[in-house]
């Protein structure tokens, strides 16, 4: 079973979550709500950052045998 890249997907949410008060809300309204989008933003940044640091192969070790490969 493939599990699902879920730290890919919550930057993408972030992302989406950055650029809404762009195209939703007006440029000359109120700061409060455009600072709900930042906080929230953010706060999905930082679970992506951690869910992609936990995905396999994050450490950037390799395996033993791959070393073998490399030729100077």
């Amino acid at each position: 079973m493939t599990r699902r890249p879920w730290g890919a997907i919550s930057a993408g949410l972030a992302a989406l979550v950055f650029a809404a008060p762009t195209s939703v809300l007006p440029a000359d309204g109120p700061v409060a709500p455009k600072v709900v989008f930042i906080v929230v933003g953010a706060v999905l940044l930082a679970v992506a950052i951690v869910l992609t640091r936990r995905e396999p192969g994050a450490s950037g070790r390799g395996d033993a045998e791959d070393a073998d490969d490399v030729t100077p």
